[in-house]
């Protein structure tokens, strides 16, 4: 799995490319902790290029959900892979989080009304 994230203010965009498994749920979460410690509320996963996942990357996606929602932001998923769609739906989490197909929509729902 390869990580790029990038935070303006309290958005963090993290794209996830390759299998996201239970050995990489640490580099994740870590990257989520940096995160939250630099005032990100709101968390963009850009899914698109995400070929696998299991139970653990399943658990780290909703564990980063109800992190961000407790300190009064949220995650949202950017055009998830269809692989990760279908689990995600499978599981019956996909109605947890709001989908966007591209980055930029999803950064405008962050955005205070």
């Amino acid at each position: 799995m390869d990580l790029d994230i990038r935070q303006t203010g309290s958005i963090c965009a993290l794209r996830i490319k390759g299998p996201f498994k239970s050995s990489h749920t640490s580099a994740f979460d870590s990257a989520l902790d940096q995160a939250i410690a630099g005032q990100c509320l709101y968390l963009i996963l850009d899914l698109e290029q995400m070929n696998y996942i299991d139970s653990s990357g399943i658990g780290a996606i909703v564990g980063a959900l109800r992190r961000t929602r407790q300190i009064g932001g949220d995650t949202k998923l950017v055009n998830p892979s269809s692989f990760a769609a279908k689990t995600f739906k499978m599981v019956g989490i996909l109605n947890l989080f709001s989908i966007f197909p591209s980055e930029d929509e999803a950064i405008a729902a962050c955005r205070p009304t």
